[in-house]
C-alpha cells in the first residue's frame, strides 16, 4: 500500500538536487514533491526504515529522518501537497 513519507535532512547529505536524484533512482519511491527547505514528501509502498536504509545507502553524510506522516496531518501548504497525501500522486494538470 502506497504511503506517504516526510524526508527532512540536514545540510550535510547534500544539495536538494543531490538529493532529489537520490530519490529519482531509488527503487522504492514512486513519486516525491518539495515544498519546504530540507524536506521532501515520498510516495512509498515499503515501511519507513526501509525506505530511509534506501536513502542512506544513496547518501551516506549527515543526519536525516522518514516519518510516516499521512495518518495525521495538518498545516497550511498548497493545493498540489494536499493532492499528493490524499492521492498518493500528482494532481494532474488541466490542461491535459
Amino acid at each position: 500500500m502506497r504511503r506517504v513519507f516526510l524526508l527532512t535532512y540536514g545540510d550535510e547529505v547534500g544539495t536538494r538536487e543531490q538529493v532529489k536524484a537520490a530519490l529519482d533512482r531509488n527503487p522504492f519511491v514512486f513519486t516525491w514533491r518539495y515544498d519546504l527547505p530540507h524536506s521532501f514528501y515520498l510516495v512509498a509502498d515499503v515501511d519507513a526504515k526501509q525506505l530511509a536504509t534506501s536513502i542512506r545507502e544513496m547518501l551516506p553524510n549527515g543526519r536525516f529522518v522518514v516519518t510516516l506522516a499521512d495518518q495525521d496531518y495538518w498545516g497550511w501548504n498548497s493545493d498540489e501537497t494536499w493532492y499528493l497525501f490524499t492521492n498518493k500522486s500528482h494532481k494532474p494538470n488541466a490542461g491535459t
